[in-house]
């Protein structure tokens, strides 16, 4: 027999455990063979290897902090658990126990210990949390009370829908005897007949019991319970489900007392009800589903294939997956509209909602559903479609006569606003001088009115876009200061513009829209200011990476709005007076457009106004910073001569007044103008002799510019030329330049239009 040291040896070489001694240091001394299929290493390798340094960093530093305190007082400890790593790399659980090792002087001299795998036990038990978690949550979240008691009747669990049924808290209840919360003829029939079933060790199913709600009212709960056996078969309480049918009790009690009504009250609502009992496969049906199918219990006898045979055979394949689905998964309850033919052959519309009802085993044993008949529902939302699309048709409509507004308008100002130009370039004296810019005024007030509706019409229909383009603060504003200071200087008002020096200047948006968004503030705010000065400053409200939310403030010392208009001054055709003797021109959409540009681009605007002293708009726009930050280079557009050869153009223009100031105009800048009055006579000139531009206005009579442009580009196609064709319209919404250049025209200028657009546009077309 081998001596004691031999025999306590191979007990530890053999052991499933690891026995381990490490020093002062934490240096391992000694290792035992199991090592190798603990962590993978040879016991060799680990000898003088500090035994944190089989653990992460993180891990290390936390069983540190669990150790050390013992260490410091040579104390032993027990089950510490800590994560060591494989060798392959992959983590180990271990529960360490250790003694301190003393020298024969008393002295410490380190750990002995032995380690236990305990990977596999550590994920048991946290897949057992996480069932345990899983359950509880499906648990709480059950539309049913679930419930616990022991054999005096003490609840000892309730899941979290006992507060939603009855208003108590799981602290307020558990502990608490049924007899405190049961009505008291419910606690007498619950006394008398709760010991029989223990006794009997059955359960119940069905049994409806009043139970005081927290604010004293009672709710009807009816109870599903299963007995709680221990070992030796003896009853240790129960558990049970229990789910409110107050509002069915109530219904119950009211059809008892008056069928007639109630009757009444179905057939009003079309819902009936049925059941389904998978266990005997009887479907039962309320007299309500009788009369929604339009059958009579005496005549029909109801089962599932029946059922089925009425539904209309488009929708039964979607009915029947539907209830299988249900059952398949449960205690799911499902929802499904579908037609029925009616033994008259009249189809109708119904809505159904079933559930299930389960066994103590979970198993199913009847759905319980409703069938309400939805078909005015059905036919009144067809009917809403109907209104839907009538109304879409309107809003077409309505684009289409605002687009023949805008024409009609657009071509007789082509001739005001160009022979305004035309006459002033002429001698004019002052008088003559000042009549012109009031018809010059005028005709811009109109122009801006047209677009100002046009604009809102878009925003409205949702057509009108929001661009990122990259464009210059410093530009921008230069040209908006431009566009105040005639109609500043003319009431002696002073602009004051300030822009904090981190406003960045290469920026992205859409410069058109905000220019527009604010000559509305600006326009505004020298209309209603008789002296003082106008103030737009520019700051940065925030900023986030290449995002800036920029603050732009206009600031006047006019007559400010009061507090009842404050509310109303965005709305269309509001405008922000009501003093009677102010004369102030304008239709009142300017800041209605406005609001709405800023919500397209992502900001807001807000007004800070008090009555005779001022007001000041803040409109802050979300912007981003253009990624190489250089100024793009200053294009200059303006124009004020012809460089080229000089043109023979045919001018297609059935507005005679429109005719001679386009005529007058290029002759003026030596080109030859043939004039036409239609699309078919453009198109015969075109026939007989060349020309070098064609100037086609699109809508004129016996020809239209587009019908007469197609009839061009089929002899084009035999030619093989190719004539260049501008059209002139007062056509100008959303899409409309991209369309007459889709049909093939080469060009496109929107009426009203001054000499230096009709020459730039020519210029672009024409190569000079």
């Amino acid at each position: 027999m081998p001596n004691d040291p031999e025999r306590f040896r191979k007990m530890v070489e053999e052991s499933q455990d690891w026995f381990w001694e490490f020093d002062e240091h934490a240096v391992f001394t000694y290792v035992s063979p199991r090592i190798r299929d603990l962590l993978g290493y040879e016991p060799e390798e680990l000898i003088g290897l500090n035994a944190f340094a089989l653990m992460s960093p993180e891990e290390a530093e936390r069983v540190h902090k669990h150790f050390d305190p013992l260490a410091k007082k040579y104390l032993p400890f027990q089950n510490l658990e800590n994560i060591n790593l494989h060798k392959d790399g992959r983590e180990v659980v271990i529960e360490s126990s250790g003694t301190p090792i003393f020298d024969e002087g008393g002295e410490f001299r380190g750990y002995r210990g032995i380690d236990r795998d305990i990977t596999e036990r550590r994920r048991v038990e946290e897949e057992l949390r996480e069932s345990r978690s899983k359950l509880q949550n499906i648990l709480d979240t059950s539309s049913e009370w679930i419930w616990e008691m022991d054999p005096d009747g003490r609840h000892t669990y309730s899941n979290q829908r006992l507060q939603d049924l009855l208003g108590y808290s799981r602290d307020e209840f558990l502990g608490k005897q049924y007899s405190v919360f049961l009505h008291e003829e419910d606690l007498r029939e619950v006394t008398e007949v709760l010991p029989r079933l223990m006794a009997q060790k059955k359960g119940w199913a069905g049994w409806v019991l009043r139970w005081r709600h927290k604010n004293g009212s009672y709710r009807f709960l009816e109870s599903n319970a299963q007995p709680i056996f221990n070992s030796a078969g003896e009853v240790l309480g129960y558990r049970g489900t229990d789910r409110d049918i107050t509002e069915r009790q109530h219904a119950e009690d009211a059809l008892r007392a008056s069928q007639a009504l109630l009757a009444q009250t179905q057939q009003l609502a079309k819902v009936g009800s049925w059941q389904f009992d998978l266990l005997t496969e009887t479907l039962t049906w309320s007299e309500e589903t009788y009369r929604i199918f339009g059958l009579s219990p005496e005549d029909f006898t109801p089962s599932y294939e029946a059922f089925l045979d009425m539904v209309h055979p488009e929708d039964r394949a979607e009915v029947e997956s539907t209830y299988a689905e249900s059952l398949q998964k449960g205690k799911d309850p499902y929802e499904v509209d579908h037609r029925i033919i009616l033994p008259q052959g009249e189809i109708r519309y119904l809505h159904e909602k079933c559930r299930h009802e389960l066994d103590a085993d979970g198993a199913i044993i009847r759905s319980t559903g409703m069938v309400q008949d939805i078909t005015e529902r059905k036919l009144s939302e067809v009917a809403l479609l109907v209104a839907s699309q009538a109304a879409q048709a309107a809003d077409r409509a309505k684009s289409l006569f605002l687009a023949k507004v805008s024409h009609e308008i657009r071509t007789p100002l082509t001739s005001i606003v160009g022979f305004g130009e035309l006459l002033e370039d002429t001698d004019l004296d002052a008088e003559q001088k000042k009549y012109l810019d009031l018809i010059n005024a005028s005709s811009n007030s109109l122009l801006l009115l047209i677009n100002d509706i046009l604009d809102l019409s878009k925003i409205e229909a949702g057509e009108l876009l929001i661009k990122q383009v990259d464009f210059s603060l410093h530009d921008f504003i230069t040209k908006l200061v431009s566009m105040q200071k005639q109609k500043m200087a003319h009431k002696n008002l002073v602009l004051n513009v300030n822009v904090d020096s981190d406003v960045p200047d290469a920026l992205v948006g859409d410069p058109l829209r905000i220019e527009q968004l604010l000559l509305n503030l600006l326009d505004n705010a020298v209309k209603f200011t008789q002296k003082g000065a106008i103030g737009l400053a520019f700051s940065v409200e925030e900023e986030s990476g290449d995002r800036v939310l920029l603050e732009i403030a206009v600031q006047d010392t006019g007559i400010g709005i009061s507090a009842d208009l404050l509310k109303h001054i965005f709305k269309p055709f509001v405008q922000g007076t009501d003093a009677p003797t102010a004369h102030y021109n304008g239709a009142g959409l300017g800041l209605a457009i406005s609001l709405r540009l800023a919500d397209l681009m992502g900001g807001t605007i807000r007004v800070e106004s008090q009555q005779g002293a001022g007001s000041t708009f803040r409109l802050l726009i979300p912007l981003q910073r253009r990624a190489d930050g250089k100024k793009k280079p200053h294009k200059q557009t303006e124009r004020s001569q012809w460089r080229g050869a000089t043109l023979k153009i045919l001018l297609a223009e059935d507005n005679a007044i429109s005719a001679q100031f386009i005529k007058t105009v290029l002759e003026n800048l030596g080109h030859a103008v043939t004039v036409v009055e239609n699309g078919l006579n453009a198109f015969e000139a075109l026939s007989e002799d060349p020309f070098d531009l064609v100037l086609m206005d699109i809508q004129m009579p016996v020809m239209d510019g587009p019908s007469a442009l197609s009839a061009l580009r089929d002899l084009e196609k035999i030619s093989g030329k190719h004539q260049l064709v501008i059209a002139l319209t007062a056509y100008a919404l959303i899409g409309d330049q991209e369309k007459y250049l889709n049909l093939g025209f080469d060009g496109y200028l929107s009426k009203p239009f001054t000499t230096r657009a009709l020459l730039g546009e020519i210029e672009r077309v024409v190569p000079v």
